[in-house]
């Protein structure tokens, strides 16, 4: 294999001596940010070349500009009036058009009174609302980040704040919550669990059932989100699919160690509409098949999905359709431990697991521009989700024995729709609401004792109503107010939160500004808990919504032309917590991992997170680009008893570098590379009461529920790599990256992975994973 990419880079480097330089088209539209109305006559140049290449636009706000030479670019959008926009490190190759829709906001301040300057960068908020704890980010960084694997939760583990789980697993803890607080929105639309393998009770999973292939810029916020937010208290993934070329066909197919895909886009009507969609089956699937085993010697893993968008544009352009969807199916085995009976020592090594999840959402949108200062928009979206799992023993003959039997079934249907009205060059308002019928069919039943006790056995539907509205206003040249009020109101037991959302801005200087938010946030538990049984009753059915007041002081400096440094200080109080009934508990819903409760709770819980996140990062310039974030936090949690305890993310500090650099090779071809260093303070676990299994639940031991979270396990440290290459021809393009994961092969503890070793008579811990190796290739035309 070595040999084989030496090769390849040998004769890439050789080719693109003598290659003639290639060029590409960039298009795309330019609109007004609160009308979706399209501005004629914006100013398009790329300005990194010589001499600069400009255009303006025509009465459909569309611009083009033809035989641009590939490479990364600098492109402006200026529009008199107007806020400009500027990509610093968009990527034009020979086989793809570079599409941009961009969306630019009217300046209320006039020529003669602006004393303040400020520059726009790729990973502001597309959001504006989102003045704080929020960044965008674009397809090319998603794949840049060492290690990443195309994904935006792994790649979110390099910011601020943030922090993962297990190497495995993508879920993400954010600011010292649970990952059950993270909301996801794809095109407008709220979603389940949208990743592959996902996690039961919880927002993450394996990778998302998403490609890179489809996304277009998205907004990732850890906390103080505006109004148009709810049903979360931790953080949003806001994700937005992009449009196909609605003027020439364009393929692509990528294969590498994770999957095989294979995407097309192109014109429905030329001008006018577009398709787009990618399939990716696992390779983790083929490899299975021929005993190859990458995840573990036990475990076979295999997935699926496809996802798709259609636009179409009427012909007086008021009237814009979007048909979009994805879908995935995965499924994990785990084998028993090998050597069969004889040779089987713990109590894992003769327990299996079947593991499934299926989710498929299909949506359709509208958009009508209703004059030159107001639009509505309206999504109507079809979801469901299914979770199997399963847990067998064998005995001394290998025959199975079932112990633990899950099954979810979610379906949703979901209607939202808003106005957006500009009312005078510095406010504009938005009045919307959410409104989503859950169903849901949940099995769960566990053997204790040779006899099965039931857990939870419900099917039903609920709604779940969400009205918000909300307006900003720029008081002056320096200040700015977002001011809004979300509620949530939850049919299942009437429960209701009325949420005030504010945030201010400052411009303090050229490049500073100085921010404050504030935000009342709540959401509704983990489904399945509300329907636990104790002794043949439901005593959850009336837990409030879990409520939080988030506080955040923020402070952000562009250092030079390419720097930028940013600062925030935050507070969160939650409340209204589901904890144990049992005051000689110490349970608290703010410790969920995944799964969901099997005991009696009250919504009598708080909990209290703080800290500071700093990030120091330089935008992609003179071919280097890095993200250097650290965070200081402490998140501590009340039980019914009034003690306060440290939650079991109570890490103290998470620091991360994520940083690269590219070198061109000739005219044609780029080499790249990065790397990714995370170090953390170790994650927190309870000890261990009695080294005899839980009777409740034999995966574990009985734990000291009276000092819990009181063991902090070694620190986690974690390098990442990634290399690659990227050449272009006159008629295609194409790219071969290897990502290394952890390439020291560090054993990190597994907190969530207790083992009883009959040596030593005790429980320990088991390792995360070593050294992973991703290898990626994709051709492009």
């Amino acid at each position: 294999m070595k040999r084989i990419l030496y090769l390849g880079f040998f004769l890439a480097l050789f080719g693109s001596l003598s290659a003639q330089t290639t060029t590409q088209t960039i298009r795309g539209t330019i609109v007004d940010k609160d009308t979706r109305q399209p501005l004629i006559g914006a100013a398009v140049q790329v300005t990194d070349v010589e001499p600069a290449m400009g255009t303006v636009t025509d009465i459909d706000g569309n611009f083009l500009l033809a035989k641009v030479p590939t490479g990364r670019h600098r492109i402006e959008a200026t529009y008199l009036g107007y806020e400009p926009y500027i990509a610093e490190d968009a990527i034009l190759n020979s086989a793809r058009e570079l599409v941009l829709e961009i969306a630019l906001s009217e300046s209320a301040v006039m020529a003669e009174e602006v004393v303040v300057t400020a520059r726009s960068h790729g990973n502001e908020p597309l959001n504006e609302l989102s003045i704080v704890s929020t960044r965008s980010f674009s397809v090319e960084e998603t794949q840049r980040y060492a290690a990443s694997a195309n994904d935006p939760m792994r790649m979110a583990l390099g910011f601020s704040g943030v922090q993962g789980s297990r190497d495995a697993r993508n879920d993400l803890i954010i600011r010292g919550n649970p990952g059950f607080g993270l909301l996801w929105r794809v095109e407008g639309i709220d979603v389940p669990n949208p990743n592959h393998f996902a996690r039961r009770g919880a927002s993450g999973g394996g990778i998302s059932i998403f490609s890179v292939s489809v996304l277009s810029n998205s907004d990732f916020s850890t906390g103080a989100f505006p109004a148009m937010y709810g049903n979360a208290f931790s953080g949003v993934f806001d994700i937005q699919f992009r449009s196909g070329n609605k003027e020439q066909q364009e393929y692509s197919i990528r294969a590498g160690m994770l999957g095989l895909e294979f995407s097309r886009e192109g014109p429905i009507k030329k001008g006018r509409s577009s398709y787009l969609f990618n399939y990716r089956y696992s390779t983790l699937g083929i490899l299975n098949a021929l005993g190859i085993r990458l995840v573990s010697l036990r475990d076979s893993n295999t997935f699926q999905d496809f996802s798709f968008k259609t636009d179409h544009r009427s012909k007086n352009g008021k009237h814009m359709f979007s048909f979009w969807g994805m879908g995935g199916l995965s499924d994990e085995r785990r084998d028993p431990a090998e050597g069969g009976p004889e040779e089987w020592q713990i109590y894992t090594d003769y327990l299996t697991r079947d593991f499934d999840t299926d989710m498929g959402i299909v949506g359709f949108s509208h958009s009508y521009l209703i004059d030159d200062k107001s639009y509505l928009k309206t999504s109507l979206a079809v979801q469901g989700q299914r979770i199997l799992y399963q847990n067998d023993t064998l005995d001394q003959n290998e025959v199975p024995s079932l112990i633990n039997d899950e099954l979810y079934y979610n379906n949703r249907l979901t209607l939202t729709s808003y106005y957006n009205r500009k009312l005078s060059s510095s406010a504009t308002m938005r009045l919307g609401a959410i409104a989503t019928r859950m169903g849901y069919d949940y099995d769960f039943r566990y053997l204790v004792e040779d006899a099965f006790t039931t857990y939870v056995d419900e099917e039903g539907s609920t709604l779940l109503l969400q009205p918000y509205g909300y307006v900003r206003w720029q008081l002056h040249p320096r200040w700015t107010v977002n001011a809004g009020l979300h509620a949530m109101f939850f049919t299942l037991n009437d429960t209701w939160s009325a949420e005030p959302r504010l945030g201010v801005q400052y411009q303090a200087g050229p490049g500073a500004t100085l921010s404050l938010a504030y935000g009342l946030h709540s959401r509704i538990v983990p489904m399945a808990s509300y329907f636990t049984q104790v002794n043949g009753e439901q005593p959850n059915l009336d837990l409030d919504l879990v409520k939080a007041h988030h506080f955040v002081l923020g402070y952000d400096q562009l250092v030079g032309t390419n720097k930028r440094l940013r600062m925030e200080a935050y507070y969160q109080r939650l409340f209204d917590v589901p904890v144990a009934a049992d005051v000689n508990s110490t349970f608290s819903l703010l410790n969920h991992i995944d799964g969901f409760a099997t005991r009696n709770l009250v919504s009598e819980g708080t909990g209290t997170n703080y800290g500071l996140d700093v990030t120091f990062e330089q935008f992609f310039s003179n071919r280097t680009f890095y993200i250097l974030s650290g965070s200081l936090f402490s998140s501590t949690y009340e039980a019914l008893n009034g003690e306060t305890y440290s939650t079991r993310f109570d890490n103290t500090f998470a620091t991360s570098f994520m940083g690269g650099r590219e070198w061109p090779t000739g005219q044609r071809g780029t080499i790249q590379g990065s790397v990714r260093l995370m170090y953390n303070g170790g994650q927190r676990i309870s000890p261990v009461l009695s080294p005899v299994r839980d009777p409740n639940d034999p995966l574990n031991p009985i734990l000291d529920e009276a000092n819990p979270y009181s063991i902090r396990v070694d620190n986690f440290f974690r390098p990442d790599l990634r290399f690659a290459y990227r050449h272009d021809n006159e008629k295609n393009a194409w790219y071969i990256s290897l990502d290394v994961q952890n390439f020291i092969s560090r054993q990190n503890q597994d907190v969530l992975n207790y083992n009883f070793d009959p040596i030593l008579g005790d429980w320990v811990f088991g390792t995360l994973g070593s050294i992973v190796p991703v290898l990626t290739f994709q051709l492009d035309w």
